[in-house]
């Protein structure tokens, strides 16, 4: 035995009776995610890793439990349609079996087997299976693990099997939603700076307001240093047993016209009326940091972080809180936030936020009872490739003090977060480039308006001047007995991307819409010649009266015949005309004025990934089942007492 492996193992010697395990959470040692999904009653972990060059997926689940485990992927979060193992080990032996759920009863196995266990084991009252299967789907049986969210299904029960067509019903089940391939909420974060520093923006016990929903603003000085910093990371702080109550959270740069107003915090809609309009107009220019429902933090790579204090970064900020009271309650007391991480050694990069999508607007309009409802939003070329007037006038002008869009080299995204409300389905966001498709910037075909996660690519995204980004997002109202609008409320809707990006560029936001005149002339006036919209607006009223006088009527538009369907089909989804915005940080114009028009391009659509015929799966066959004492090298050494701690110890030092 070598030095280095005594002193491992005289300090093993030297641990306590506890609970120990050899890699964070409890996963074996190369396993670099995981999720306990029961939440804090943490007796299902799941932990797993990708192996990209063999587009597979190997996963650990480790339950407290002496019986059957299982664990479903599935297209709903319910049984049917889903794609399910269930394993166990008994008399030493593991069992592990490939099924298809086609109702809420015990899924019967595959004909193809499409998972191979690798090894398992049952001590201390954890049963502990690791299996491998391919990221594509094999088979109709299966279902294929994509970018994006994946709901997944889980069970156990105490009992073993008495054979594999008989499992006894599940004595605990549950649903999740996790993002497997890519994630922020179940990997470590990147290393923080020994000089890094923390502050909390916390909102100052806000007695929430008893209506549906609230955006609540608090003000916030960051911490005053001499030079400029790094922001570096952002993690959620919500209150306990405010769960359900706190829906998202946007922090947005601001000015020091703020100074003024931070000992008081407001609704957002109804701010105080000596609130300056340059402070009215923070929320919602330069997003430094976002989050949803669901989601984790966000921690920025180890050459980026947002510029704060000093002469050009950011000293003041709003925090704006989405409250979702959806039965008015008047007993809410909030203190949630935001912690964030800084250090005041400035790093390689400046970051920014990029908002892409559609304009939070009525203009969004979708009928009810539809399964299918696809919309389309645009950033356009001469946006990303906006540029001052100074580059015409003299040559000796530095060249990035006069770009407006993008920088000459682009700019690289490295994380995103998607965004839509509870009838949204799917978002995704694709790039063009001199008229060409290239390959999608972010995905998620399987929208889940309670998880919503900050994605870290896999491979950076380089967007350059010219190029075009398209937003789009896909909807389901088919529980819905009136019109959705986009709105602000959890029950309206939206289509948003947030990129995370560096070099920091002067575009921020880049958001389009229906053009007003176009959906009046177009869709609204043959529908009320038609009878189907009621015009039913007081000009003599105040401006307040008479915008919800228009969203009224617009709620109640008639889709109950297949005519009216089809006018809204052809006279509204078919508008391909977009107002867009292009702005700075700031909310300068970097284009014209408040609004810009361009017409949609033709892009090849890409609906879902599964159609077709799915591709063979190669290299899956039955893999060991023996159940040993000893734990594999896979499976590493975890254990609730110090003698088998010792022996797992002893087991890797022989097997290194």
């Amino acid at each position: 035995m070598s030095a280095r492996w005594y002193q491992i193992f005289l300090l093993a010697l030297a641990t306590t009776f506890s609970f120990v395990q050899c890699d964070h959470h409890g996963c074996p040692p190369g396993y670099d995610r995981w999720q306990y999904l029961d939440g804090q009653a943490q007796k299902y972990l799941l932990c797993w890793k990708v192996d990209w060059s063999d587009e597979s997926i190997t996963f650990v689940t480790k339950v407290a439990t002496t019986g059957w485990v299982g664990l479903g992927f599935s297209p709903t979060g319910f049984m049917p349609e889903s794609d399910v193992v269930i394993g166990w080990v008994k008399d030493g032996r593991g069992y592990l079996k490939d099924r298809y759920a086609t109702a809420r009863a015990v899924p019967p196995i595959d004909a193809i087997q499409n998972v191979q266990l690798l090894s398992s084991s049952e001590a201390d009252g954890l049963t502990t299976l690791e299996f491998k299967r391919k990221l594509k789907a094999c088979e109709n049986k299966d279902r294929s693990i994509e970018e994006g969210t994946t709901r997944v299904i889980f069970s156990y029960n105490p009992n073993d099997p008495a054979s594999e067509d008989t499992p006894a019903r599940h004595t605990f089940a549950g649903r999740a939603s996790i993002n497997l391939l890519s994630g922020t909420g179940n990997v470590e974060p990147a290393p923080l700076e020994a000089d890094h520093r923390t502050a909390n923006l916390l909102n100052p016990n806000v007695s929430v307001p008893a209506k549906p929903t609230t955006y609540w603003c608090s003000p916030f000085k960051l911490p005053v240093l001499q030079n400029e910093a790094h922001i570096i990371r952002f993690d959620p702080v919500v209150q306990e047993n405010h769960e359900e109550l706190v829906h998202h959270i946007l922090v947005y740069d601001c000015s020091d016209k703020l100074e003024p107003f931070l000992s008081v915090s407001w609704d957002c809609d109804n701010p105080p009326d000596n609130l300056p309009s340059e402070v009215q107009e923070c929320r919602g220019s330069s997003v430094l940091t976002a989050w949803a429902v669901g989601g984790a933090g966000m921690s920025f790579p180890s050459q980026v972080g947002l510029p704060m204090s000093g002469n050009t970064g950011t000293q003041y900020a709003i925090m704006e809180t989405h409250y979702n009271n959806p039965d008015s309650k008047s007993t809410y007391v909030d203190s949630s936030g935001m912690k964030v991480y800084y250090t005041p050694t400035k790093r390689q990069y400046d970051g920014a936020i990029l908002e892409f999508g559609s304009t939070v607007s009525f203009k969004l309009l979708l009928p009810p009872r539809e399964s299918d409802i696809k919309m389309q939003n645009t950033c356009p070329g001469n946006c990303t490739s906006a540029v001052s007037r100074c580059l015409m006038i003299s040559a000796f002008i530095n060249v990035n003090s006069c770009v407006k869009g993008l920088p000459a080299d682009g700019i690289n995204v490295f994380a995103t977060m998607l965004h839509s409300h509870t009838v949204g389905t799917a978002v995704w966001v694709e790039h063009i480039r001199n008229g060409a498709k290239l390959p999608n910037i972010d995905e998620n075909f399987n929208y889940d308006f309670n998880f919503q996660d900050v994605v870290l690519l896999r491979n950076e995204v380089k967007i350059l001047p010219g190029d075009e980004v398209q937003t789009f997002c896909r909807y389901d109202t088919s529980d819905r007995a009136e019109v959705t609008l986009g709105g602000e409320g959890t029950l309206d809707e939206m289509c948003l991307a947030f990129l995370v990006v560096y070099p920091k560029p002067k575009l921020r936001v880049c958001l389009s819409e229906i053009p007003t005149d176009l959906l009046f002339q177009r869709y609204l006036a043959p529908a009320q010649t038609k009878g189907y919209y009621t015009y039913n607006i007081n000009s003599s009223a105040d401006g307040n009266t008479q915008y919800r006088q228009l969203i009224s009527g617009l709620r109640a538009i008639d889709f109950s015949t297949q005519t009216s369907r089809d006018l809204w089909r052809t006279s509204y989804w078919s508008i391909k005309d977009r107002d867009y915005m292009c702005n700075s940080a700031n909310k300068e114009h970097i284009l014209g004025g408040e609004s810009n028009r361009t017409y949609l391009a033709e892009v090849a659509d890409r609906m879902d990934p599964t159609d077709g015929t799915p591709e063979p799966c190669v290299g899956i066959t039955e893999g060991p089942t023996a159940a040993t004492d000893e734990p594999s090298s896979a499976l590493g050494c975890i254990s609730a007492s110090l003698w088998s701690f010792i022996g797992c110890m002893m087991a890797v030092v022989i097997v290194t």
